[in-house]
């Protein structure tokens, strides 16, 4: 599978963007990086037309008359901007030392993974494309926790990326794993349960992001998703039971200055049997982040590849699909 093809015009302004602008920001100032950033989703914002308007409709389906048109546009811009911002945060956050941290990021929540972590089975941290995710893998590292990240491979021939996405994605990747001292665990890929078990087995943690489009999940169930029937993968239920590791949800949220950001671990989720699926349960959590601030939410150009209700609540383009706007290696 090929990327869909971009006016070269496009095409080169993905390069100096990536390679020039946006580096060349990060050493002159946070604040230049970030107002870089915003302005990025806006020019997203204008230029994906149709994934503007499935976005804006997929809102208004999610929210079922609480939203109106203008509503769903600035919530929809925003989104834009919170996934531009953090594409942007790469070129600051490869060089943000350990003692440094802290200043931009306020961590809650440890409690819970400290006492999940204290029966000696590891966790299973979750969550979506939502806020400063990358963020969560730096924060817990700094914090002296062993970090293995469960991604999809950024390879030609298994993700069809755009040339400077995929050289993006691959610099990101190489910071983040240099920060963790070990390399992503590769879904699909042969060792890959082999790592994930032997990481719980050690006591380790293991980060998992729940929202993975479904046509690139083997194994997925239904459950409901932002008001609506969804299907979505369940790794994280099957490894959990199988390991016996805690799972607890989280969010990096951009806080209203724009620059720092709030780091919130959640209560594990209880892997029972029987009632409401462990899965359905990981995702009310996320949702009710989701909810209390939808616009650092990526995903709701694409949000109608997760629901499998009936009706046309809005196309998604896949000629210049979320490739083109960077998606991201985790």
């Amino acid at each position: 599978m090929s990327a869909p093809s971009l006016p070269r015009v496009v095409r080169g302004f993905m390069w100096v963007d990536y390679f020039l602008i946006m580096p060349v920001l990060a050493r002159l100032s946070w604040g230049a990086a970030l107002w870089w950033g915003r302005r990025r989703g806006d020019l997203l914002y204008c230029w994906r037309r149709v994934g503007r308007r499935a976005a804006v409709a997929n809102l208004l389906h999610a929210y079922a008359g609480r939203l109106n048109a203008r509503e769903a546009r600035r919530i929809a811009r925003r989104a834009y901007q919170a996934q531009t911002c953090e594409e942007a945060e790469t070129f600051l956050f490869g060089a943000l030392r350990r003692e440094e941290f802290r200043a931009f990021v306020r961590v809650e929540g440890q409690e819970h993974l400290e006492h999940a972590l204290a029966r000696g089975r590891g966790a299973i941290v979750f969550s979506l494309h939502y806020g400063s995710l990358c963020l969560a893998m730096i924060a817990l590292a700094y914090i002296g926790y062993r970090v293995n990240v469960l991604a999809r491979s950024i390879a030609e021939e298994e993700n069809p990326l755009q040339a400077p996405v995929r050289r993006y994605a691959a610099r990101k990747v190489a910071d983040l794993e240099r920060i963790l001292g070990r390399p992503f665990i590769i879904a699909g890929a042969p060792d890959a349960m082999l790592r994930v078990r032997r990481a719980l087995k050690e006591g380790e943690i293991v980060y998992v992001l729940l929202d993975v489009p479904p046509e690139l999940a083997n194994r997925r169930v239904r459950v409901r998703f932002l008001g609506h029937p969804a299907e979505l993968p369940h790794g994280a239920e099957l490894i959990a039971k199988a390991s016996g590791a805690a799972l607890l949800p989280f969010v990096v949220r951009r806080n209203a200055d724009g620059r720092t950001h709030t780091f919130r671990m959640g209560a594990e989720v209880p892997v029972v049997e029987g009632g409401e699926s462990v899965l359905q349960r990981c995702i009310d959590e996320l949702e009710g982040e989701i909810r209390a601030d939808p616009s650092q939410f990526f995903m709701w150009e694409f949000a109608r590849s997760f629901w499998i209700d009936e009706g046309p609540v809005g196309t998604i383009d896949h000629t210049d699909g979320m490739q083109a706007a960077g998606g991201g290696a985790a």
